[in-house]
């Protein structure tokens, strides 16, 4: 029987069809997978509403992704809700809307809850060592870290900080100027303490990032670089050298030229200057040079944990 899986984000909502049976690691085979854009916090989401017109996407976005489960063989539907449908207090509305008209009941998880089911995905993308890593998985709504090594996970959280609630609760310049910048990187330094004191703790060797910020990242590192992953690659390593030049690159670009940069998606021209500062903090705090993608995340992790369940 084939499951259909929907991450429903902050900013995307994520469709996985996944069969039972296949390699060994991860006890499934991948089907299909897609994506859509839906902005499910936008004009909401510091206020904790889902705004009508973000209500209205969302529903046609799952309507669509069922669609799509379906046309694949999906006969079993699990949806998980993330973090604008943890803190929005019409969440219960959409959830019942999303059962009575696409058919899918979802489950909104903490953000505890979240980040292991992100570790979980990127274990079988990405082989971990018995040095300490940092994943980061950068959200509309929050961004979740957790440091792990091949035996454990070491420690875990869920920071209310995504990239579309940072967007709603600052204004930026387009670009953003130099004091926005530095004034959104204090704003940072100061939420993400907890934080720092672990890394400082632990001296993680590399930072893996999943996710749709990441999946961006790395396809325009590889764009510009022309050495971005195989396409059949569930990781891919970049260095802190080649981060820094794009992001020196980006910051500097208005949206019009951010639209005309190979491997960014126009539903992340937004947002991506916000995610480059988020990652580029994590990387002076803990003097990481080392950075690599993971394919897989959230819906790969529930996916290995609702097949084995």
């Amino acid at each position: 029987m084939r499951t259909a899986i929907f991450d429903l984000g902050t900013n995307t909502f994520n469709l996985l069809v996944v069969e039972r049976g296949g390699p060994s690691k991860k006890g499934f085979t991948i089907v299909h997978s897609s994506e859509a854009p839906v902005f499910l916090g936008r004009g909401g989401i510091e206020q904790g509403i889902i705004a009508p017109d973000a209500f209205s996407r969302g529903l046609g976005a799952l309507h669509t992704h069922v669609g799509t489960a379906k046309e694949h063989g999906a006969l079993d539907f699990v949806g998980f809700g993330t973090s604008m449908l943890r803190n929005s207090g019409n969440a219960s509305d959409f959830l019942e809307a999303a059962r009575e008209q696409c058919g899918v009941d979802i489950r909104v998880i903490k953000g505890d809850e979240e980040a292991e089911l992100i570790l979980e995905g990127v274990r079988l993308a990405v082989p971990f060592t018995a040095k300490p890593a940092l994943v980061m998985d950068i959200g509309g709504g929050s961004i979740e870290f957790i440091l792990a090594t091949n035996k454990a996970l070491m420690w875990k959280r869920s920071f209310e900080l995504g990239v579309t609630r940072l967007q709603d609760r600052f204004s930026f310049g387009d670009p953003m100027t130099t004091q926005e910048q530095f004034r959104l990187a204090g704003h940072l330094d100061a939420q993400l303490e907890p934080l720092w004191s672990i890394i400082e703790r632990h001296e993680p060797h590399e930072l893996i990032g999943s996710a749709g910020s990441f999946d961006t990242i790395a396809a325009m590192i590889g764009a510009s670089t022309q050495s971005g992953p195989d396409p059949a690659a569930t990781s891919h390593p970049f260095t802190a050298l080649a981060f820094d030049a794009l992001k020196d690159r980006c910051m500097n670009m208005n949206r019009d030229e951010r639209l005309l940069v190979p491997g960014l998606p126009e539903h992340r021209v937004d947002t991506i200057s916000i995610a480059l500062i988020a990652i580029e903090r994590v990387l002076v705090a803990g003097g990481i040079r080392n950075l690599r993608w993971s394919k897989y995340a959230l819906k790969e992790g529930a996916a290995l944990r609702l097949l084995q369940g």
